[in-house]
């Protein structure tokens, strides 16, 4: 299977990848950063609920404007369906979960197979699976229960390490596979008609969004994978739901992303705004915002990433025992990433503020400790700018004077600037303020514009740039209006761009062997970046491009290989449909601005 073969699934606490032949190849639980329970994904004895569907023809695909993945299975003169979708809960207490699999005979009498073999625990120790029921098998898990219930006339035989299960389904007749985690103390309890639950929560949800019509079927669905990436109980996003697909197939770029990173807030704040689902935007704010006012204990130092919960990420293993993506090693959980010292996560938190502020009313008591809030971070930038950063692509390496978060730096100061009046910032912080959103551009185009390329350098010392100059524009860094800007983009895309829409990170050397593919967020920012200095149409016929090369799926990885066009890195990922909805936004933006 290829990374891009596979449809998520969730019910807003975890998720699991379903194959397009009708295997669920990936699952944690309870929770996104639980310990797999199916972990084929990552090696092929690591556990799956598979489907046998050897001699059909198979078609899979979404259900339009739902996390309901249906599969058609042909062969002679039979034909069913399968719908596996994960029972979506506005809850924050511990609940049962549900993943069903509903089969449906369109036509003849088919017998549908599957095999259940769950392998808890990163398939670490071993699994008994009780059949004590003749419709239900169990299997302890953690802190809980997984149950299998089987369709009323359903046939389950052990099989050495799994469970072969074979249902009949008369003309037309369907029958359900449930299997439920039922977290310890609860009593099991199975709901009917769970197919209606989530297709009306589905629906109901998209019906509340805006969508731009030259791309709404694509923004429909990274604005579902958006809401299934993040974590109901505290509004806390994931970059991703899996952990170690490669950057390179074969090499050792393979890391846990099932936390959440401080730097994407306002990203996903404005990806939310646009769109139109501002309480999921308030839900997310209001996790980052517990975050800073935590780290007042700590010297207001913030991390780079956090668990689900906000609490730290746990130190980072590998499992030895498991092969990887396509052998891919090591198999990574934990992240030690989160131990960098990163400077943009404050400039961020800050533009997250300032982001909220705009976009929503608050009372005189939030405007003053949103004022305070945005003081200490000022304060602590103030403190640490002039401190080399592992930066934004956590290098491996010693930290360097990273250009980017630099800026990231300058944003901060810059956003609480134009925060004075909402936020009555004045006197001497506002001196501050001005003083250090002025130094620090003053120090960046002293020390990171190279005159002889007339581009920035990835940090004083080398000439190599990196795709982060395309965000300048973005941010305001850089003013749309001035040539330069049209010229440091333009160099930065001809040193770092492939075939016109794939964009390189950056080619300096990150203390890892190995390669990785072209980054797709980036080849997103580049065409933002058209937008902004209003080349609309070269940002829609890159748009255009870069959509070709997109899986019908409309999930979207981290990286591509610019080559084969395979999908990279973890999957899917939460920057990537952010930097697709913010690039539709800004297509659609400046295209009416041309317009009028």
């Amino acid at each position: 299977m290829k990374i891009e073969d596979y449809y998520l699934i969730g019910d807003l606490r975890t998720t699991a990848l379903v194959s397009n032949k009708g295997s669920i190849d990936w699952l944690c639980l309870p929770y996104f950063d639980s310990p797999s329970v199916f972990g084929t994904l990552l090696d092929g004895t690591a556990g799956c609920f598979s489907l046998e569907v050897d001699g059909y023809e198979v078609v899979s695909d979404y259900m339009e404007a739902s996390a309901v993945v249906q599969l058609t299975a042909t062969k002679g003169g039979e034909r069913f369906s399968l719908s596996d979708y994960m029972v979506p809960e506005n809850a924050t207490q511990a609940i049962n979960q549900y993943l069903v699999r509903k089969i449906k005979a369109i036509s003849g009498q088919p017998t549908v197979h599957f095999s259940f073999r769950p392998r808890p625990n990163y398939s670490l120790g071993d699994v008994t699976v009780r059949h004590n029921d003749e419709l239900r098998l169990e299997v302890e898990i953690g802190t809980g229960l997984l149950i299998l219930h089987l369709p009323v006339g359903a046939v389950a035989v052990a099989a050495g390490d799994h469970f072969d299960i074979s249902v009949q389904l008369e003309a037309k007749g369907s029958k359900e596979l449930i299997l439920e985690f039922v977290p310890a103390g609860h009593a099991s309890l199975l709901r009917n008609d769970l197919e209606a639950t989530t297709n009306d929560f589905w629906h109901k949800w998209v019906s509340r969004g805006r969508y731009f019509e030259f791309c709404k079927q694509k923004l429909i669905r990274s604005a579902i994978t958006l809401k299934l990436l993040q974590f109901y109980p505290t509004g806390a996003i994931v970059a991703a739901p899996t952990t170690s697909l490669p950057e390179e197939i074969g090499g050792v770029r393979n890391w846990d992303y099932r936390y959440v990173w401080i730097r994407d807030a306002t990203y996903t704040l404005y990806a939310f705004y646009v769109l139109g689902y501002y309480e999921e935007a308030e839900r997310f704010f209001s996790f980052i915002r517990k975050i800073t006012e935590q780290c007042l204990a700590n010297d207001f130092s913030v991390s780079v990433m956090y668990t689900i919960w906000g609490e730290v990420v746990p130190k980072e293993q590998e499992l030895h025992h498991l092969a990887g993506f396509e052998n891919s090693k090591p198999v990574r959980i934990g992240n030690t990433a989160a131990e960098q010292f990163q400077l943009d996560v404050y400039g961020a938190l800050i533009d997250a503020i300032y982001v909220t502020t705009k976009n929503i009313n608050f009372t005189a008591a939030e405007q003053l400790e949103r004022k305070q809030l945005v003081m200490q971070l000022v304060r602590k930038i103030d403190d640490v700018w002039q401190n080399p950063d592992s930066g934004i692509w956590e290098a491996r390496i010693e930290p360097q004077h990273y250009t980017y978060s630099k800026v990231m730096a300058w944003v901060g100061a810059n956003r609480a600037t134009r925060l004075q009046n909402e936020l009555s910032i004045d006197g001497a912080d506002l001196v501050l303020c001005k003083h250090l959103e002025f130094t620090i551009q003053e120090w960046i185009q002293k020390n990171c514009f190279q005159t002889s390329t007339g581009n920035y350098s990835q940090h004083p010392g080398v000439v190599a740039s990196d795709a982060t100059n395309f965000l300048f524009v973005l941010l305001q860094f850089l003013d749309k209006h001035d040539p330069l800007t049209a010229q440091i983009i333009n160099k930065t895309m001809d040193e770092l761009n492939f075939d016109e829409v794939f964009v390189y990170r950056y080619l300096a050397d990150d203390g890892l062997p190995g390669k990785e593919g072209a980054f797709l967020v980036c080849s997103w920012w580049l065409i933002s970046a058209f937008a902004i200095l209003e080349d609309v149409e070269k940002a829609q016929s890159l748009f255009r491009k870069f959509e070709s090369y997109l899986h019908p799926s409309g999930l979207i990885s981290e990286e591509i290989n610019p080559v084969s066009g395979q999908y990279l890195g973890n999957y899917p990922q939460a920057f990537s449909h952010l930097g697709y909805i913010m690039t539709a936004h800004y297509i659609h933006k400046y295209q009416a601005r041309i317009k009028h």
